[in-house]
């Protein structure tokens, strides 16, 4: 049978109201109350609700965390990141996992259920209308990795056009000519940005792009892609992907046509997730700066949350990628 804190009152010989204020932070308690308090809760093995607290008007300390397919490498790497850092600032990640096609509406809907004292949005978008509904409940959102629409809601995201600039750069001044780009979902917000970036870059050096393939940020797809480009009549010498998953395809592709990498072909990707630093790849990308792209979303959530800027306008944050070069180009 749980626990309660009427059992803690009965017990440490006090009232409910001053079991209450011995588990809030701030609150009016002598010290060895409030030690006493705690030592008989902990002898009773009483924890408590956080969602009971929140519909007092407390704060709950619940993070709503919402990401995407976990199965993928970025998003795995994100996801602990975040729920560790979440964890380390005393709050509590509620995950909320959501796949292509999900309603983020619906799923943020039930978060708000849950009494959460906001959300950090990493997959997805969300409604201007539910935007402002978890505004005006006290439940902010932050984005991470893309930019709402009309930019009115707080966002961290990395300069995603720069960092296919600086590959470009990279990969024109070793000599590579022929480059062919394999992107990810069409529709998403990092996709359009890098197209958008190797484009530009490719057009201020006068250069055109050899071929275009579109994979699903998946290392399977990044394989089947590079197979057609690196089977065509006219083959690439450089291939840039959306992602460090489909380059890691992509380097199995070449390999799997007995070709070397970057002998016959440099093949870079973006995010620098853990993988690509392994030694079977060693992969040339853009490092997506992911522990502090967390940060900076804690610290605009907590400025929210504590009622810093509640009228101000939305923050934006765009975070400096970097050009981490290894062997694969």
């Amino acid at each position: 049978m749980r626990v309660t804190a009427d059992d803690v009152a009965e017990a440490a010989g006090v009232s409910r109201a001053m079991v209450s204020r011995a588990f809030t932070e701030g609150a009016p308690i002598a010290a060895r109350k409030r030690a006493h308090v705690l030592a008989v809760a902990e002898s009773l093995g009483y924890r408590p609700n956080r969602i009971a607290r929140g519909l007092t008007g407390s704060h709950t300390g619940l993070i709503a965390l919402v990401v995407g397919a976990v199965s993928r490498p970025y998003e795995a790497w994100l996801l602990e990141t975040m729920s560790r850092e979440i964890r380390a600032a005393r709050n509590w990640p509620l995950l909320l996992q959501v796949q292509p096609g999900d309603e983020l509406d619906n799923a943020l809907e039930d978060a708000l259920a849950y009494q959460v004292d906001g959300a950090i949005v990493a997959a997805g978008s969300v409604s201007p209308a539910l935007a402002e509904r978890c505004r005006n409940s006290g439940a902010p959102i932050v984005m991470v990795g893309r930019i709402m629409p009309g930019g009115d809601t707080d966002a961290v995201c990395c300069d995603n056009r720069l960092g296919l600039e600086l590959l470009v750069d990279h990969l024109a001044s070793s000599g590579r000519k022929k480059l062919a780009w394999i992107g990810g979902t069409p529709e998403t917000f990092s996709n359009i940005e890098r197209h958008d970036g190797l484009m530009q870059a490719l057009a201020r050096r006068g250069m055109k792009l050899l071929a275009a393939r579109q994979g699903d940020y998946s290392v399977d797809s990044g394989l089947a892609q590079a197979l057609t480009l690196l089977t065509a009549p006219e083959k690439p010498d450089a291939i840039l992907c959306g992602n460090d998953a489909m380059a890691l395809g992509a380097i199995a592709a070449a390999r799997r046509l007995g070709l070397s990498v970057p002998g016959d072909v440099a093949i870079a990707g973006f995010d620098d997730i853990p993988a690509a630093a392994w030694e079977p790849y060693q992969l040339t990308t853009v490092r997506n700066p992911v522990l502090e792209t967390t940060r900076e979303a804690l610290r605009l959530l907590r400025q929210r949350i504590d009622g810093h800027g509640e009228t101000g306008s939305a923050e934006i944050v765009r975070l400096a990628p970097e050009l981490v070069i290894r062997q694969s180009a």
